[in-house]
């Protein structure tokens, strides 16, 4: 489903390929994702954490919750369980490529997974959109739904998934009392060579409805009952809103999220590769752009991915964290917020 909104962002589109904006191009493969991948490569032995223990963590995944738990596997990989649903956003459970073997090992194995319902991909990239886990998912949990962006369904269907479904930015997919909206980001897409940005990419927002909700403005308390408040708004007290951000660089699409959505209970945040600089930040936010879109955002808990499991980019391993500190004192948001760095593997729970 999908409510038209002329004033909500879009994708460009040229061409049958999709852009952030007009002035988006198709980066040159030898002169700037060649020599991005090499940097990359430099020097990742030196990126090891020096201790992998103290950031494995190991809680029992729940077979089933209502509430909402979010466990950290790894990357842009989280358990989402919620609204009696096993969710997984960007399954990735083994190395990026030969080149970029993991830091960390999966917070969950495969293998001890609960029934998984829905699986998320925010875009095509390998280290999102895993065919070996998906295919490994696929036999274990043959019921198991995908949810992905627009252009992807045909290229799994051929792949030998069945139950796939694609969607453009603000369309949405309901499974009992959870809704699930894709919405903006700003990235690129590419599982090839030569097929850049012919799909879209995006983030996802999951909202779990808690019973009884109210469906009409007597049904409200009467704060909310307010008529300068709109109906939609209050509806939204009484739901959870989980964001997942994909993958993505700064811009004002956190803002038109908000607008949308101005509850935002958890917000799953990347906060790596950051450098280098010059090519990492069209693609990717550094800690303290994160922390910005976090506060466009207006959510409540912000909790750190996308970091700490591949030598991306020439990162130091805890640097990522180090400047999310930093930029979390520097704003200020302790006294407001909070900000939770999980271990692999960790159970969230969110009150």
């Amino acid at each position: 489903m999908k409510i038209d909104n002329p004033n909500r962002l879009n994708p460009i589109r040229k061409k049958n390929r999709f852009f952030n904006s007009h002035h988006d191009y198709v980066e040159s493969l030898f002169f700037q994702t060649i020599p991005s991948f090499l940097l990359s490569l430099y020097g990742r032995k030196k990126r090891q954490p020096e201790n992998k223990l103290e950031w494995i963590a190991q809680d029992t995944p729940l077979t089933t919750s209502h509430e909402p738990l979010i466990t950290w596997i790894g990357h842009a990989t989280f358990l989402i369980q919620v609204g009696g649903l096993n969710i997984l956003t960007d399954p990735i459970f083994g190395n990026a490529s030969a080149f970029f073997p993991r830091l960390l090992p999966p917070g969950i194995a495969l293998a001890h997974l609960p029934p998984i319902d829905i699986v998320l991909l925010s875009h095509n990239h390998r280290d999102h959109c895993d065919l070996r886990s998906l295919q490994a998912l696929q036999k274990a949990h043959p019921n198991m739904h995908l949810l992905v962006a627009e252009g992807d369904k045909k290229w799994l269907i051929k792949k030998g998934f069945s139950q796939v479904d694609e969607f453009a930015w603000w369309q949405t997919h309901t499974r009992g009392s959870v809704e699930f909206a894709f919405l903006p980001a700003h990235h690129w897409s590419a599982q090839g060579v030569f097929d850049r940005n012919l799909s879209l990419w995006g983030s996802w927002m999951i909202s779990n409805s808690k019973n009884n909700l109210p469906t009409a403005r007597g049904e409200l308390p009467e704060l909310l009952a307010d008529s300068s408040i709109h109906l939609k708004a209050t509806q939204d007290v009484y739901k959870k809103h989980i964001y997942f951000a994909g993958d993505t660089a700064y811009s004002d699409h956190f803002a038109h999220t908000a607008q949308e959505y101005p509850l935002i209970d958890v917000a799953l945040m990347p906060i790596a590769p950051e450098f280098p600089h010059p090519s990492m930040r069209k693609s990717h936010m550094d800690s303290h752009q994160a922390v910005q879109a976090f506060i466009d955002l207006n959510a409540n808990t912000f909790v750190p991915m996308h970091w700490g499991t591949f030598a991306f980019g020439t990162d130091t391993f805890l640097g990522p964290i180090e400047r999310l500190n930093m930029a979390w004192r520097a704003q200020e948001l302790h006294a407001t917020k909070n900000l939770i760095v999980p271990k692999v593997g960790q159970r969230l729970h969110l009150s």
